[in-house]
């Protein structure tokens, strides 16, 4: 009895222990600590070809990422002008284009894109440069002229009496002030800086307008173009102008202006101090302190007019000492002196433009890009409208 009750405890300590054992020896006769092993040996976490591919995929993606750092994020938070402390980005300038361009199409004006980068860049320096010298010329912008400024600028102009005050009235052009930055993708804060610097500029033009003489010396100018100078022809010219023959028939015969059955060649009179290059020539006077240009003759020289890419010969027919200037050009001789004195300020405010091509390049395919987008989201909602 004794005996079958040991045997029957024997029995179960080895059946308890061949359950120890198949739990740890597992399959294959291995033990679960050898399984485990062999697991790990075997997972991909732990293969050499993971941290390889691993580490190109991070260095691909390194690559996308600066590219498109480079491409998209730095460009437009690159430095584009400087006045003393104040900084504008190419970003800057593209929004102040763009509101332009915008302000433009919707007074019916074109706007030529190709030609608004340099006067943008030009425009904004003046502008904060005034708002920064203001206080020393006594210029001061109030809300209301702002407002006022505002709504002229959105076609708000001359209203009927007793409209302008009305509550229909602003609501308008609430709206459509609205619709506006929504349009130009300005804030207000934005869009009312741009303009309040736009109103101190224009009040120290007209502070240093003030200093232009409406009397200058003036030449009667006669202009004969040529795509390529022909000198077989310009000495054909000289004899006709040295035998006598009227200036207008010659200019009629012998000129390639697309102009000239208008014109005659006449481009009036012609003050002095608008074009420097041209003053030399209407001007200027030899080392004997004779006119480099008398009157009654033509210019040596041909004169390369770059935008059109013609050459051009000058004949005077007379000079005044004396004589006022058109409100043209006065405004033309205005602009110089403002210039003038917009670079005095230049070693003071530390004043920087960026203006070369790579910039000019940026600038016009971001416009062109937001214009071109924008442009194609009013076909569409005109299409959802149909």
């Amino acid at each position: 009895m004794v005996n079958d009750k040991q045997n029957l405890q024997d029995k179960e300590k080895k059946d308890s222990f061949d359950i120890g054992s198949r739990s740890i020896i597992g399959l294959q006769n291995r033990s679960r600590f050898e399984l485990l092993a062999k697991n790990k040996d075997e997972s991909i976490l732990f293969k050499p070809f993971f941290y390889v591919g691993f580490s190109l995929f991070l260095i691909i993606c390194s690559i996308f990422i600066f590219f498109y750092v480079v491409t998209y994020v730095l460009p437009p938070m690159k430095q584009a002008i400087k006045v003393g402390e104040i900084t504008y980005s190419r970003g800057d300038v593209v929004k102040f284009i763009r509101f332009n361009q915008r302000m433009s199409e919707d007074l019916g004006v074109d706007f030529e894109i190709g030609n608004s980068v340099f006067e943008a860049l030009k425009t904004i320096l003046e502008g904060e440069l005034a708002y920064q010298v203001a206080n020393r010329y006594g210029i001061s912008v109030s809300n209301e002229r702002l407002d006022k400024q505002i709504e002229i600028f959105m076609g708000y102009i001359d209203n009927a009496e007793g409209v302008e005050g009305s509550q229909e009235h602003k609501k308008n052009i609430e709206e459509s002030y609205r619709q506006f930055l929504n349009k130009i993708s300005l804030s207000d804060y934005e869009y009312r800086e741009y303009v309040k610097r736009t109103i101190f500029r224009e009040e120290l033009r007209s502070i240093v307008s003030r200093d232009v003489s409406r009397i200058q010396p003036h030449v009667n100018v006669y202009e004969i173009v040529f795509e390529i100078p022909d000198l077989s022809l310009v000495n054909a010219i000289e004899k006709q102008i040295t035998l006598g023959n009227n200036i207008e028939e010659i200019v009629l015969e012998f000129s390639e202006d697309k102009e000239v059955l208008r014109t005659k060649g006449n481009l009036g009179w012609f003050p002095k101090g608008i074009n420097q290059e041209l003053d030399k020539i209407f001007f200027g006077l030899n080392e004997d302190g004779l006119k480099t240009l008398p009157i009654g003759q033509l210019s040596k020289q041909p004169y390369y007019k770059n935008e059109e890419q013609l050459y051009a010969f000058y004949y005077l027919s007379d000079y005044l000492e004396a004589r006022e200037v058109t409100d043209k050009n006065f405004d033309l001789l205005t602009n110089v002196q403002f210039d003038q004195f917009i670079n005095s300020f230049t070693d003071e405010y530390d004043l920087w433009m960026d203006i070369d091509s790579d910039i000019y390049n940026w600038i016009n395919s971001k416009v062109l890009l937001a214009s071109n987008a924008e442009f194609m989201k009013e076909v569409e909602t005109i299409s959802e409208s149909q």
